[in-house]
């Protein structure tokens, strides 16, 4: 495994993850040339094996997430798929008969809160299904390093609140989110209240899941999404949602299709998973997660001393060029955010770093436009520099070095921001 173009700098990991490691190339490439049947559409052999692929993922990603019931994860597209199923099913049209007669924990005059620092496949589905149900939707603002203090979600609780969305991490700087010290603001110690009065915690966990641990008992958390191809250097077209139990008869299914179930009866499944897949799976790319899945478990030693020495690194490098500003916390992703104070904007930044040095950074406001208000980023987003399993010290300096040089001829050549 290794960059097949040695002028190439990938650091964009927040986005997705490259280069794919072998094992993942060769078990997507397998099952298309080996195998290609449809998981769950037949009794012959290779497609009983192409449902080994996907009964063998869901026990995987359960003990990824600390999950003892495989029927908790549901296998998608993506995690946007994941996210607006999750939202949409609990949060769904309400029914004439009352204000939950279609299910759901979230209904008219309910209170609904998110932080900014979420990205849009959270608020874009959570501002369209709050005011079809007609539920409230606040967002609290984050500090300017993206985190999100535990007291501030506690004081803006009503009784009405039903649903809280917290990003296990940002992606436009990196911050890890305290989501235990959340969880217990909101429902207070003892966390195992009765499941009525319980205010339900979702996470996107996109920017941590396949870096760190994450525990959804430990940290109580009832909803959880996380893709296939970031962190878990799996292939994009595979997302997992976690679903606490409580939850499997209130979520209301957003889509409806053919399940490999009772194909007579007009409703979808009433059990769980079925109840949230319809339609056919991307085998290729489950099959690749699996071997991902299975090849960080053989190498996780040194894995997290790694990333977080490249975080501290290409903060710390950054941090010592005198013209820029740089967004994030001192954390264990190596997710960086910067301006330059001169005034060139990210986007020119961005391209400068592509055509003159190789190195591939994104500029913008990385789908996530709410936290640049709290960041003070909102003219032109910021440059977010990402690296991942595969980064090395030498190519986050080359980074450094590169910004260090552009920012040093912004200055000799005295860039007028205004323009």
């Amino acid at each position: 495994m290794g960059q097949s173009d040695p002028s190439r700098i990938y650091l964009d990991h927040a986005a997705t993850s490259w280069p794919k490691p072998a094992e993942v190339i060769r078990a997507a490439t397998d099952f298309i040339v080996n195998s290609g049947a449809s998981a769950g559409r037949g009794g012959y052999r290779r497609a009983i094996d192409a449902q080994r692929h996907v009964t063998g993922l869901r026990r995987q990603l359960a003990n990824q997430v600390n999950v003892r019931r495989d029927d908790c994860i549901t296998i998608h597209s993506g995690c946007t798929a994941a996210l607006n199923i999750a939202i949409h099913g609990l949060i769904p049209s309400a029914a004439p008969g009352g204000p939950h007669a279609g299910g759901g924990i979230v209904g008219p005059g309910d209170h609904v809160l998110a932080t900014a620092a979420e990205h849009n496949a959270v608020l874009r589905p959570l501002q369209v299904a709050t005011r079809r149900v007609g539920a409230r939707l606040e967002v609290i603002d984050c500090d300017r390093n993206g985190r999100v203090d535990p007291a501030d979600l506690r004081a803006a609780v009503t009784p009405a609140t039903k649903l809280v969305a917290v990003t296990f991490a940002s992606n436009v700087t990196g911050c890890i989110q305290p989501i235990g010290d959340i969880a217990e603001a909101l429902n207070g110690p003892n966390r195992q209240r009765d499941p009525g009065d319980r205010i339900r915690l979702l996470c996107d966990a996109a920017q941590g899941f396949g870096y760190l641990p994450i525990d959804v008992d430990r940290l109580s958390i009832d909803i959880l999404a996380a893709p296939a191809h970031k962190g878990s250097e799996g292939l994009p077209g595979a997302a997992m949602l976690y679903l606490h139990p409580d939850l499997h008869t209130l979520i209301q299914p957003p889509f409806q299709g053919g399940t490999g179930h009772d194909g007579r009866d007009w409703e979808m499944p009433a059990q769980m998973p079925g109840r949230l897949e319809p339609g056919t799976w991307n085998l290729p790319a489950i099959a690749a997660w699996q071997a991902a899945l299975t090849q960080h478990a053989k190498s996780a030693d040194g894995s997290a001393d790694k990333l977080r020495h490249l975080a501290s690194r290409l903060r710390s490098g950054l941090k010592r060029i005198p013209d820029c500003e740089v967004y994030g916390c001192t954390d264990a992703l190596p997710i960086a955010s910067f301006r330059l104070k001169s005034g060139l904007p990210p986007d020119e930044i961005a391209a400068i770093l592509d055509v003159e040095f190789g190195i591939e950074v994104r500029a913008g406001y990385h789908c996530a436009a709410a936290i640049h208000r709290c960041l003070g980023t909102s003219e032109g987003g910021t440059v977010r520099i990402s690296a991942g399993h595969t980064t090395t010290a030498d190519q986050i300096d080359a980074a450094v070095d590169a910004v260090a040089e552009i920012a040093a001829h912004c200055t000799s050549s005295g860039h007028d921001s205004s323009r």
